[in-house]
């Protein structure tokens, strides 16, 4: 399934003006042509002969963070949501894959290649941190390297592993689950229970190997302490496991009791807010300025800097340094963008009116100062816009016909404090019933949204209810925290999708569970006879 290779890539911020240099010790996808199976590895180093010093650990692991950064920075990782009812899609659009999720109609022909960068990335990322999770007591050697680092990078190796396997269990399902470093041409698909499983102790023991700040933390050198925001911390950890217990409450699992334990793991969290830095950022527009890529808010992101000057000359680097979704696939074709994906009608008409609608449609724009502004009415989709993605250096309504590059430098947020605020809301609902502290984490949110506090009295029915309303609100439009996964595990789909507006492209498709996950990749398949 896959195959070991060692390149160079870089991860890096631009508000810091540092290019991170990062060895990726990558791994591709296997084709099934022959000389695809035969490895070189003449001049390669093996990972046990890797770890003598904490410098040669810190480059494994921070090649961990270029290979995550492929999971979350093409538009194309982000089509496995178009079935969400908050966004639509561009059906003109050349390759139309973001047209067939959409319209719940995707075709295996086209998910054998524009499928294979998520799952890739995942898998590459996986076999990263197996590559330190078992190498990095084995060797003689390693034995050089101070405990706390080998602490903190096992933490992180843990972390990082959990959440690719996170967002492969929910986008393709059950998947092989591989903690090893062998190839395999004959691994069946893992069980939902044995994925989860896996997940779930990954982050327990990131939570307890990871410090609760990187700021002087003893297990930081020198390259860490430069980059510390983009490290997970033990309350990244934390934040996370709650959103797990919270999805293995739901559909397909349904394991109910498992939200106590969501609860009470965000309740760790808030708790300590303080000791982890998290809080929300004032105003919700705030969240999407350029200028705020480093941001209280974001428990845990990818991070990205497009002016790296060598990523022409660096093929495996360089995407790895450049985030592709912001702006051009949002903004709108009228103003020289790619205008493929924008918000459906249903769903923009019933967004509560306030700052965080203001801040998360494009709803006018002109094309240059003299200009008329144009309506989103008589915008070429005839569709609102996600304001969200588009603020990069020189962006500006009044000027948005001004080209801006396709590439950019954008935090790609993971992981929100504001969702650690409503996995909690949620949860302690649905096993305690709502109580005050309940209320307080989701008005919270409603608050700086420019919404009432939530009312009181509800059950624990109507509060839940309520929290799932407010998240698709406030994760509207293809974050990483995706409006699909709320309706995959709510087993809302259907429903939702009967509300789409007459307006619409008609779907081809009435969904059902058969459509709540995407079809493994067809070369996996044509490798892999066991995954179809």
């Amino acid at each position: 399934m896959i195959s070991e290779i060692v390149v160079v890539s870089s991860r890096n911020n631009n508000n810091m003006k540092k290019c991170l240099l990062i060895l990726l010790a990558g791994f591709t996808l296997v084709s099934c042509s022959k000389e695809f199976l035969d490895e070189n590895t003449n001049g390669l180093m093996p990972p046990s002969e890797s770890f003598r010093t904490k410098e040669d650990l810190e480059k494994w692991v921070t090649g961990t963070y270029g290979l995550l950064n492929l999971m979350f920075n093409d538009p194309r990782e982000f089509m496995f949501y178009l079935g969400g009812d908050d966004v639509t899609a561009d059906p003109g659009q050349d390759p139309p894959n973001y047209h067939f999720f959409d319209v719940f109609s995707p075709r295996i022909n086209w998910l054998s290649y524009n499928s294979i960068r998520m799952w890739s990335a995942c898998y590459k990322t996986i076999k990263q941190t197996n590559t330190i999770i078992l190498n990095i007591n084995e060797s003689d050697i390693s034995q050089k390297i101070p405990d706390i680092n080998k602490q903190r990078a096992l933490g992180q190796a843990y972390f990082i592993r959990a959440i690719s396997y996170y967002f492969l269990v929910r986008i393709w399902g059950e998947v092989p689950l591989i903690t090893d470093l062998n190839v395999s041409y004959s691994l069946k698909k893992s069980s939902y229970k044995e994925l989860f499983d896996l997940i779930v102790s990954d982050l327990k023991k990131a939570e307890l190997l990871l410090p609760e700040n990187w700021k002087n933390d003893p297990g930081a050198n020198d390259l860490e302490k430069t980059t510390y925001y983009a490290r997970p911390s033990a309350g990244s950890a934390k934040s996370q496991l709650a959103s797990v217990y919270l999805t293995m409450s739901g559909f397909p699992l349904k394991e109910t009791s498992n939200y106590a334990l969501a609860a009470a793991k965000a309740k760790e969290v808030i708790d300590n807010k303080t000791i982890y830095g998290y809080d929300l950022m004032t105003e919700y527009a705030e969240l999407w300025l350029n200028s705020n890529n480093i941001n209280r808010e974001t428990v845990f992101g990818c991070f990205y800097n497009h002016l790296y000057e060598n990523w022409r000359n660096d093929p495996d680097g360089s995407l790895a340094s450049l985030n592709m979704v912001c702006p051009l696939v949002y903004k709108p074709s009228d103003f020289g963008g790619w205008g493929d994906i924008f918000a459906e009608l249903t769903f923009y008409k019933e967004f509560p009116s306030g700052p965080r609608k203001n801040a998360t449609f494009l709803t006018e724009a002109r094309r240059s100062p003299a200009d008329p502004v144009i309506e989103w009415q008589n915008f070429w989709s005839k569709h609102p816009h996600y304001k969200k993605w588009l603020d990069v250096e020189g962006f500006s309504c009044d000027n948005i016909g001004l080209y801006i590059d396709w590439r950019s430098s954008r935090t790609m947020m993971i992981i929100r404090y504001a969702e650690v605020l409503l996995v909690y809301a949620e949860a302690k609902a649905m096993s305690d019933g709502p109580d005050a502290s309940a209320y307080e984490a989701i008005n919270q949110v409603r608050n700086r949204a420019g919404l009432p506090a939530l009312t009181s009295g509800l059950t624990s029915i109507a509060f839940r209810d309520s929290v799932i309303n407010e998240r698709k609100w406030e994760f509207a439009g293809n974050e990483p925290n995706s409006r699909w996964f709320d309706m995959v595990r709510t087993e809302t789909v259907e429903a939702a999708t009967m509300k789409r507006d007459l307006q619409e492209v008609p779907l081809q498709n009435q969904p059902d569970k058969s459509f709540y996950f995407t079809p493994i990749p067809e070369e996996e398949k044509l490798l892999n006879p066991n995954l179809k």
